[in-house]
């Protein structure tokens, strides 16, 4: 009798993946820009953990609410104009190389398994390239077809958007006059 429930539940879980945790697809989102500033002066805005507001549009605020800004393990809350709030958790940040990650920890999130890293890199003749990737999962990876707008595509495609939005932002920032 074991072994009849045993094979039921191998040939189930083979039958139907999704009862049995399926994986969903790893997403990838990636944009760049050349900024015609120095690598230190561009990282000098987006080293800054809990500064997003400086620069990125979309974001009205942002307050530690855990821990040193710039420190790995800080939490920062962030509330976007559409009036939605996230907390996002900093993974890394090493100014040496210019790379910061983060993750989000709660709230209005739009994607799961979110790993988003910021870099800056010489681009020569005193400019930068900013780049901003980022690996992610669409919620509600178990639902076939997913909810309409919530499909790989239009999850990649949103946050490329967003990514391409932001460092056009950074970009006017850096480069304004002072």
């Amino acid at each position: 009798m074991k072994n009849i429930l045993t094979a039921m539940l191998v040939a189930l879980a083979w039958l139907v993946p999704q009862a049995f945790g399926a994986e969903a697809n790893e997403l990838t989102a990636r944009q760049s820009i050349r900024i015609n500033a120095t690598p230190e002066a561009v990282w000098g805005v987006v080293g800054d953990f809990n500064g997003l507001p400086r620069w990125l549009s979309f974001v009205e605020a942002s307050d530690i609410v855990l821990g040193t800004n710039n420190q790995v393990g800080a939490i920062r809350r962030i509330s976007r104009r559409n009036g939605t709030k996230v907390t996002e958790r900093l993974l890394e940040r090493d100014p040496y190389n210019m790379r910061i990650a983060y993750t989000y920890v709660d709230g209005a999130v739009i994607s799961s398994d979110y790993f988003p890293v910021l870099t800056v890199k010489d681009g020569g003749n005193g400019t930068s390239v900013v780049e901003w990737s980022a690996r992610f999962k669409r919620l509600s990876y178990w639902v076939d077809p997913p909810p309409p707008g919530q499909d790989d595509k239009s999850l990649t495609d949103l946050y490329n958007g967003l990514y391409k939005a932001g460092l056009e932002s950074l970009k006017r920032v850096v480069e304004s006059p002072k």
